[in-house]
């Protein structure tokens, strides 16, 4: 996805998409950008007022874009100290093959 391509689908997802939890209307400061590739975009939507999340993958098709969504139903409570250990452990052992691990989570 281009830049021209993310904004497009940012302004979509602000017209088409409410908190799961609580209904209420994003804006912009809600939509995160996790990832992109050639015609796919992974979104999270985190929502200030009842701190709800959903994952969003927006896949552009010719016609115009079509949305999928998973609540993921989490409270952002911050990161934690044993996180920062966790992710310093992994990455201690990771050997940069991204493929290995995903495919071994399915």
């Amino acid at each position: 996805m281009n830049f021209k391509e993310i904004r497009t689908t940012v302004e979509h997802l602000l017209k088409t998409s409410k908190c799961q939890g609580c209904k209420k209307n994003y804006t912009e400061e809600n939509v995160h950008l996790i990832a992109t590739t050639g015609s796919e975009g992974l979104f999270e939507l985190r929502c200030n007022a009842c701190r709800q999340a959903a994952i969003v993958t927006v896949v552009i098709t010719p016609p115009g874009l079509r949305t999928k969504s998973r609540n993921m139903n989490r409270q952002h409570g911050g990161i934690s100290e044993n996180d920062i250990l966790d992710i310093k452990n992994f990455l201690t052992k990771f050997d940069g093959n991204f493929k290995k691990i995903f495919i071994n989570e399915q």
